[in-house]
């Protein structure tokens, strides 16, 4: 009995729980290819340095009954809204993310302008220090952006910008998020440890069978 509470106490001090304190590193990329057989992102390039993010995951159930009762209870995905405050945005950021025209020093708005599909890629901080590093796989960032200015009242008022946008399930798999806590890594976790050396090069992908069983992971 004792050997068993050993081994359950040894469990319970590897899992890490730390609030988040901070956010930083936004990084986009085009996704060039997102079909029922491929999945191909471009090169992530920064986007701008980030205030707030807010991420809200969007599931809806549906409970099926039969013989007087419950019988099931369905779970259905319906999508990842994301709002991100950012310090500035300028007119090449609004071409890659909105799809606006920037041209000969012009930007130019139109009612037919269509977001491309985009990964996007972030880290949160913990009160420990520690980071937790994400990429939602594709989306668009077609649901505008808040712009904000005030005039000067003596002292510089500074202000942000906030774009908001839906992100949901690659098509080839329906995955629709990846993500690495670095406090909770375990010395075998070799992959996600080399993956966080340049987790912001690409969007990155979960190891599959072939690399597991060849010890990457």
């Amino acid at each position: 009995m004792s050997e068993t509470r050993t081994r359950i106490n040894e469990n319970t001090e590897q899992i890490v729980r730390k609030r988040t304190c901070g956010c930083k590193d936004l990084y986009v990329a085009q996704v060039m290819e997102n079909t029922s057989g491929s999945y191909v992102a471009g090169t992530p390039e920064k986007l701008a340095r980030m205030v707030k993010i807010k991420v809200d995951e969007k599931w809806t159930s549906e409970t099926i009954y039969s013989d007087d009762g419950p019988e099931e209870v369905i779970t259905s995905y319906e999508g990842t809204e994301v709002e991100i405050e950012v310090n500035a945005l300028a007119p090449q950021d609004r071409e890659r993310i909105f799809g606006q025209l920037y041209d000969k020093g012009y930007l130019v708005k139109s009612a037919n302008d269509k977001a491309p599909e985009v990964a996007t890629g972030w880290r949160e901080r913990k009160t420990n220090g520690r980071y937790e590093f994400k990429w939602l796989y594709v989306g668009k960032f077609s649901e505008g952006i808040t712009d904000e200015a005030s005039t000067k009242e003596g002292k510089l008022s500074p202000t942000t910008k906030s774009i908001k946008g839906k992100f949901y399930e690659r098509e080839m798999d329906a995955r629709y998020e990846i993500s690495v806590d670095e406090q909770n890594l375990l010395a075998e976790h070799t992959s996600a440890k080399e993956a966080l050396q340049n987790w912001f090069s690409v969007v990155q992908e979960y190891p599959d069978a072939a690399d597991s069983e060849s010890g990457t992971e």
